[in-house]
């Protein structure tokens, strides 16, 4: 249950949300879950009174671990849903609303102790809403077409680590060899989301040299240092500013190399094209090659070290319980606007476009933070339109990928990315996290799509044909109820 108050100029006033999650045979990653649907409530809106109840039910069904942006989709799908219905209550388009309850001030702390530093959610606002035309579309389409908007938010790892003690939350370390090459070492794990690959990139951008000089071992804990692992969308911010720290490292080591065998100081050179000059006699120069031999005499290979733990907030933080929840200070923030068509005889939806834009800091590798995007937008589809389970006896009625449904290419809907940089101060280059945030807004931003669609709000997900078709009979059927005559009294119709 989530209800929302406000006054008649759309300012939210307060929110109130009681949550119960089906938490499995075992506890496992669920008190985390469960505090963190609670928590963000936060830090995406200005609500000056939330109050929230949260249970996490031992269950008779399979143990359930972490899923990309957990504890916060369900939640932000009653929120955002009821945040339309609020603007119809008022007569209030539901984007200005939404823009009406932006965060002032930032940076700032939240009513629960949640740091917002950066934060880029009012421009990827404007940015759907140009992109889809909007406030033109939204209740002028005609029926069984629908716009909806929605947002949502995620945070970039959690600053409390999960192992409470007082150890980095990331290190890096580097190896520069005879041949010239650089090894980079870190325990982070690339599970698809391109993380090493941008590790060589910060790392090849701070030396100022090209990626052939690098080779990046993950994950192998027989000679990569501990990483607290790739969970909660930390990896690009937390191993990022370890790596940036051993980069800067190994290039002062190089500068210093270089300006021994060159006779200058260090600030007095500058590395172009793998050579090592100085800047005001640019015909004094050193190779790559012959830097390494001079960094590699009389030690052999040259090891350097970065790690990262995420700074104390100082910023007059209480000490309740509770408070900050261990979400970091830095949080991405989505807006998308989902056109659908709704099939009125059969109840079927067909997503036909989606806009997203996404604050991710600053876009370390663009291909791989739309690919994210647009991950996390795919699954939102799946999770709005089909993907449920069903137990019968603490057992899966739909234990295989045939009888569990999941969308394919054929339904994927054509998605337009758009990336938004506010510049995250605490992030490597100002980058934050892009693989999560954009997958809660795809839910309500669909449910409310389809009630500018047909009229009709459904608040029960997946958003299934059958749910469909039987609300908008359920809608008839209220409808001609209410437009029924009352029936008159035999007496009186025949005139006593």
């Amino acid at each position: 249950q989530l209800k929302l108050g406000a006054d008649r100029q759309g300012k939210l006033l307060a929110c109130a949300a009681d949550v119960v999650q089906r938490g499995g045979a075992h506890g496992g990653y669920g008190i985390v879950t469960i505090l963190y649907a609670g928590a963000l409530l936060n830090a995406i809106y200005e609500i000056p009174n939330v109050r929230y109840k949260g249970r996490r039910v031992l269950t008779n069904t399979p143990a359930n671990g972490a899923m990309r942006g957990h504890g916060t989709v369900d939640v932000r799908f009653a929120f955002e849903s009821a945040l339309d219905m609020l603007g119809k209550k008022l007569g209030m388009n539901p984007a200005r609303l939404r823009q009406v309850n932006l965060l002032r001030n930032t940076p700032r702390l939240t009513v629960n102790d949640l740091f917002v530093n950066s934060y880029g959610y009012p421009e990827c606002i404007d940015k759907v809403l140009a992109a889809s035309g909007y406030m033109e579309k939204q209740g002028q389409l005609p029926f069984g077409k629908g716009v909806g908007i929605a947002g949502s938010h995620y945070p970039s790892g959690a600053a409390k680590p999960v192992n409470r003690s007082n150890m980095p939350q990331a290190t890096v370390t580097m190896k520069l060899d005879t041949d010239g090459s650089i090894t980079l070492f870190t325990g982070a794990a690339d599970i698809g989301q391109g993380s090493s690959t941008t590790m060589m990139q910060i790392a090849a951008e701070v030396i100022g040299i090209g990626p052939h000089r690098f080779r990046v071992v993950a994950a192998d804990s027989a000679i990569t240092p501990k990483d607290n692992g790739s969970y909660s969308s930390r990896v690009t911010l937390y191993v990022g500013n370890a790596t940036l720290e051993a980069a800067r490292k190994m290039r002062d080591e190089l500068f210093q190399a270089a300006a021994r065998g060159l006779k200058v100081f260090p600030v007095d050179l500058e590395l172009v094209d793998d050579t090592f000059r100085v800047i005001a006699e640019p015909e004094q120069k050193l190779s790559w090659n012959e830097v390494v031999e001079l960094a590699l005499e009389y030690q052999g290979t040259l090891i350097t070290k970065g790690t990262y733990a995420t700074p104390k907030i100082t910023q007059g933080g209480s000490n309740y319980r509770g408070a900050g929840v261990g979400a970091s200070p830095a949080f991405s923030y989505s807006a998308q606007v989902v056109e659908v068509e709704v099939d009125v005889k059969t109840g079927k939806i067909n997503i036909e476009k989606v806009h997203v834009a996404h604050d991710c800091g600053f876009a370390l590798n663009r291909l791989s933070a739309e690919g994210q995007i647009e991950g996390s937008v795919w699954m939102g589809m799946a999770q709005g339109r089909q993907e449920e389970t069903h137990y019968e006896n603490g057992l899966p009625l739909a234990p295989n990928l045939l009888d569990y449904r999941f969308p394919t290419m054929m339904e994927s809907p054509d998605i337009n990315t758009i990336l938004v940089e506010s510049n995250e101060t605490g992030g490597p280059f100002g980058a934050k996290e892009a693989g999560e945030g954009s997958l809660a807004a795809f839910l309500p931003a669909l449910a409310n799509a389809v009630e500018d669609a047909i009229g009709v709000r459904i608040t029960d997900l997946p958003l299934t044909p059958e749910k469909v078709f039987d609300a908008m009979q359920q809608a008839r059927k209220a409808a001609a109820k209410a437009a029924k005559p009352m029936p008159v009294p035999a007496a009186r119709a025949a005139g006593d």
